[in-house]
């Protein structure tokens, strides 16, 4: 694919003819997620596992 200059730009015409070649230019569409897959997924991260770690200790050593 030849290098077209941020000057000049593509014509009406190439711009056509790249999409035809290429198609649109979008992202395929997923697999939608159901919540508790979400929920599952978010419970095995680690940043979510350190807070439950450190709340918990916060909770075990309270200075009350």
């Amino acid at each position: 694919m030849p290098v077209v200059g941020a000057e000049s730009g593509l014509s009406a015409v190439q711009a056509a003819q790249r999409l035809a070649e290429d198609c649109h230019n979008a992202l395929p569409a997923g697999q939608r997620r159901s919540l508790l897959s979400i929920a599952m997924e978010t419970v095995r991260e680690p940043m979510f596992l350190l807070l439950l770690a450190a709340g918990n200790l916060y909770m075990l050593f309270d200075d009350r």
